[in-house]
């Protein structure tokens, strides 16, 4: 599929996720610019560091600080009535363990993005960075019965929440999970009503890790708390470490979901799953694939 030049805003930008995006469009897309929107504020290291990667290439770069659960915060609200694309990472805990607190403030933020993003006069595409969490329960039985390599598709009905032991605890994501399953929820009636003027993409993001994020550093309980190595055989390590999602394979993803042409997607959304290409997991990416055009390179498997 063509490159097409976009401005893109990526809320969460300073964050894990968000700035791994931000470093990439600004070494390898084509857009025309480039906006980080974070509560935190940037450093000239970062600044410099984006106009370094930018290069010889002419690309207007800001780092913008701002309160995204603040409707009548103008300093976002102005970026996304003059951009094209925003992908959504903003996140109050960047963990799946987190409170109502929390989620209560993440789901006013992206209630405010995708809707700010519906109404702006430029932007025609919305990027939702959901979870693997909204599918957790099918890691357990009864929903894991009779599933086999691809059969865990985006279309079927959600299993909200994992829940695992991380060595020395129990955790249950679905606090977190709930708000990601609203999420999805919003965009899809947002993108109906917008009738094809923005679309809606939703990325269940599997697992990124921070930094190198190499196969060997993901940990067998599937924790951020505990490093311990993946390559125990039993169902809930398998369940973690398939969903891996790489570095480049994550940039690629959703550099695709800002740029692929949404035209044939259903009432204007799709829903997807954004895992790496790791042999016989559970996780289906062919709509991924076919929808946004997405080709990943890595396996969790491979040496």
């Amino acid at each position: 599929m063509a490159e097409r030049a976009r401005s893109v805003a990526i809320t969460g930008a300073l964050g894990n996720l968000g700035w791994k995006l931000l470093c990439h469009l600004a070494e390898h897309s084509a857009s025309t610019r480039l906006v980080g929107l974070d509560n935190r504020k940037a450093g000239p290291a970062q600044e410099a560091e984006l106009r370094r990667l930018a290069g010889e290439r002419e690309v207007d770069i800001d780092l913008v600080g701002c309160d995204l659960a603040d409707w009548q915060d103008r300093r976002w609200r102005d970026i996304v009535d003059e951009t094209e694309a925003v992908v959504h990472f903003a996140y109050r805990s960047p963990f799946p363990n987190d409170t109502w607190d929390d989620a209560n403030l993440s789901f006013d933020m992206t209630l405010n993005a995708a809707q700010a993003a519906a109404d702006s006069p430029t932007a025609d595409r919305f990027v939702f960075a959901t979870s693997n969490h909204v599918m957790g329960r099918y890691k357990d039985l009864p929903l894991a019965e009779g599933l086999g390599p691809g059969d865990l598709r985006a279309e079927l009905m959600p299993g909200v929440g994992t829940r695992w032991f991380t060595g020395s605890e129990d955790a249950d994501a679905s606090v977190y999970a709930t708000h990601k399953w609203a999420g999805e929820r919003l965009c899809r009636a947002l993108a109906q009503r917008a009738e094809g003027q923005t679309t809606f993409a939703c990325v269940r993001i599997g697992w990124c890790q921070s930094g190198e994020n190499l196969p060997a550093t993901l940990s067998g309980t599937g924790s951020h708390f505990h490093a311990q190595s993946a390559s125990a055989a039993s169902e809930t390590d398998r369940w973690f470490k398939e969903m891996w999602l790489s570095n480049r394979d994550f940039c690629q993803l959703f550099q695709r979901a800002t740029e692929a042409d949404g035209n044939t997607w259903p009432d204007g959304s799709i829903l997807v799953h954004g895992m790496s290409n790791n042999a016989n997991m559970k996780w289906n990416i062919d709509a991924t694939r076919g929808y946004l055009g997405y080709q990943p390179q890595d396996n969790v498997y491979a040496g």
